[in-house]
């Protein structure tokens, strides 16, 4: 039972952690459309909720949302450069908090290490696709809390920290 209550506060954190980290994309996203391209702010904020929603999909989210971001600058702007801004800003924000914040986050927030983390979502993203990707970390946590605490299998999960 000790196992199990650990694994749902750990998991709990994990949901909790991802979940602002998105929020803060989302507002992120929904500032820089409003000063940078003079966009209204509740149009500002529409496009910053949809930023935070995709981006809870890996890879597909981000995918959906620079396909939507063109078809939104090209539709509202006719200079092909400030058309192209929308999206370049999505995905340089993306970029950003899915390569460096992400990680570094949740490596200190669930003691993992960054690489290990960053190998598991490959391999499981790899083995399962966006299933794989959405289940990596929480399997990863899992399976670092059932090592630390079972009997002689302590130097396994400080490994993956």
């Amino acid at each position: 039972m000790e196992i199990l209550h650990a694994i749902e506060i750990e998991i709990s954190r994990y949901v909790l952690t991802i979940s602002a980290i998105n929020a803060v994309v989302g507002l992120a996203f929904a500032a820089c459309l409003a000063f940078f391209l003079d966009m209204p702010l509740d149009e500002a904020l529409l496009w910053g909720t949809m930023a935070m929603l995709l981006n809870f999909a890996p890879y597909v989210g981000p995918l959906i949302g620079i396909v939507l971001m063109l078809l939104m600058g090209f539709s509202s702007y006719e200079e092909p450069l400030r058309a192209l801004l929308p999206a370049t800003i999505y995905l340089g924000l993306h970029t950003l908090e899915g390569q460096i914040v992400t990680p570094i986050i949740l490596g200190r927030r669930m003691a993992l290490s960054p690489l290990v983390l960053i190998l598991a979502l490959m391999v499981f993203g790899w083995l399962w696709g966006i299933i794989g990707l959405l289940l990596a970390v929480p399997m990863l946590v899992c399976v670092k809390i059932l090592l630390a605490r079972v009997e002689g299998m302590d130097g396994w999960a400080r490994l993956l920290e």
